[in-house]
């Protein structure tokens, strides 16, 4: 059984392109538009705070002041461990029990991130809500917290807080111009893809080549069009 392999004329596709150049242009301004007005009045506003905690492995500085590279990578290794630990639901129920707006650990945990900046032994703690003021509340609470649960279940290393969280004065999210460029890359991809698709849908014959390619079969003879000619020949008369 015989595949149906379709081709796709480059040139032709240009023209298209060039014909329909309004239309593309129109869907690309139209999902740059759409998408900038769902990001500045539908999406919410989220802040986002961050404090840092530097960990300490307890052995980590010798009598002579020198750092054992081994006991700097004890310390990386730790703050995998503490990421974990602080992310417990006890953890972040006690956390929660002191903010001053009221949260659940469960929501609390959809609003905090934590990681190692740059595989370094600093601990980021980030939280993201619709508040400034909650945002940098929650990571402060966190920070007061975690020396002293850490100390309690891992009974080695220490952290120590670095400065504290403040309330962000701008938006971390959404982000304006990159979704305004992705509806704009959107409409662009559509109106494309509808283009194209209507050029291979279409089964008109424009030409002899057009013919030979679709019939496989020889062509005797071409009918020239005479509208044009007979149009262009009145325009003519009537401007003489």
């Amino acid at each position: 059984m015989e595949e149906k392999v379709i081709e796709i004329d480059l040139k032709a596709l240009v023209n298209i392109f060039r014909k329909r150049w309004a239309w593309i242009a129109t869907s690309t301004i139209a999902g740059f538009l759409i998408l900038l007005m769902v990001s500045l009045f539908m999406l919410p506003r989220k802040y986002t705070s961050s404090v840092s905690l530097y960990v300490n492995n307890l052995t980590s500085v010798s009598l002579t002041g020198d750092v054992n590279i081994n006991d700097i990578n004890a310390s990386q290794k730790l703050v995998d461990t503490y990421i974990v630990i602080l992310q417990d639901d006890d953890v972040l129920q006690q956390v929660a029990d002191q903010l001053s707006t009221p949260m659940t650990a469960r929501e609390l945990s959809g609003v905090i991130s934590m990681q190692s900046v740059n595989q370094t032994e600093v601990l980021q703690i980030s939280a993201e809500t619709v508040s400034p003021e909650l945002s940098a509340e929650i990571c402060n609470t966190l920070a007061e917290v975690a020396p002293s649960v850490l100390q309690r279940v891992v009974k080695a290393g220490s952290v120590e807080v670095i400065g504290s969280a403040k309330a962000p004065q701008n938006a971390s999210s959404p982000n304006v111009k990159l979704n305004s460029l992705l509806g704009a890359l959107i409409g662009l991809a559509l109106s494309i893809g509808a283009s194209i698709i209507i050029y291979l849908l279409d089964n008109t014959v424009k030409g002899e080549e057009d013919l030979k390619a679709r019939l496989d079969v020889p062509v005797l003879g071409e009918i020239p069009s005479f509208d044009n000619a007979v149009t262009r020949r009145e325009h003519n008369v009537q401007s003489k």
